[in-house]
């Protein structure tokens, strides 16, 4: 099979060998930050939620940041693969129109056009993403604290200096001007421990879906941040890439273990595992 690579950890891998990686094993799918690297894996993405997962019935959970927060709310809807042709067929055919002497558009513009096509892609279904009968899904954001909680043409710039400064000197010193804030639909857990960053955990709804959504993709200083999202902190949010482009997580929590595999009858817990996370990748 020479276009993909599988890596898999030790435990993981153990699984694999004994039982082959089969899609009732899954517990977790992350999508990462990435713009239009993403878009490379739509076929994977297709046959992953279109046939494969689609054949088991537990629950999982849908973790992403950026483009791969459109991806996995997109796996929430039904006909997965009809969504996520239309997912590329839009994200490719994305224009914006640039006004006279302008080289490039303004963030406020390229933020009205974005929120009007994630508009016109989930309108009217919301309800499919927010209620699908398997799949939990976790949108990340970046949302600012202090000189970043709300975006100015100069605190914004200096804010972000001084993020960056900090995060070439710890990645939890960040912290003090983002944080991790994570809208998660159905109340559910979050699928991963939150010791490595400061972190938040809000309600996925009608009312936020779409800043939230949209507050995930907004690249700072292309996209305008969205303020105040319904439900959440005050504030301004930013894309979920900040915090977590690679989504490096640690997912071998106890929540995957108590609510994402069922037990199977007589089955011992070392022949058992938490869940395995399939990682689509570029």
């Amino acid at each position: 099979m020479k276009a993909l690579r599988i890596y898999a950890g030790p435990k993981a891998r153990r699984h694999i060998e004994q039982m082959g990686l089969r899609p009732q094993d899954i517990g977790v799918v992350p999508g990462a930050a990435g713009g239009p690297k993403g878009l490379i894996l739509g076929a994977l993405d297709r046959f992953i939620f279109g046939e494969w997962l689609a054949s088991s019935s537990h629950e999982v959970h849908l973790v992403g940041a950026s483009i791969g927060a459109w991806r996995m709310a997109t796996a929430c809807l039904n006909d997965p693969v009809a969504a996520f042709e239309r997912l590329e067929h839009d994200y490719i055919h994305q224009h914006y129109e640039l006004q006279p002497g302008q080289r490039r558009p303004t963030a406020e513009f390229v933020s009205e056009q974005f929120g009007q096509s994630l508009q016109s892609f989930y309108g009217g279904r919301v309800q499919e993403v927010l209620n699908h009968p398997r799949y939990k899904l976790h949108i990340v954001t970046s949302r600012g604290r202090h000189v970043l909680g709300r975006e100015h043409k100069v605190a914004t710039p200096l804010g972000y200096l001084g993020a960056f400064l900090s995060n070439s000197l710890h990645r939890k010193a960040m912290g003090a001007w983002l944080e991790r804030l994570v809208f998660s639909s159905q109340h559910a857990a979050l699928p991963f421990a939150t010791s490595d960053y400061r972190t938040r955990q809000v309600h996925l709804d009608e009312a936020n879906f779409n800043p939230a959504l949209q507050a995930s993709c907004s690249i700072p200083f292309v996209l305008r941040s969205v303020h105040d999202i319904p439900g959440a902190p005050p504030g301004a949010y930013w894309d979920g890439g900040i915090t977590d482009y690679r989504l490096h997580l640690s997912y071998a929590s106890n929540s995957i273990a108590a609510d994402t595999v069922p037990a199977r009858a007589g089955a011992k817990n070392d022949s058992n595992p938490a869940g395995l996370v399939l990682y689509p990748h570029f």
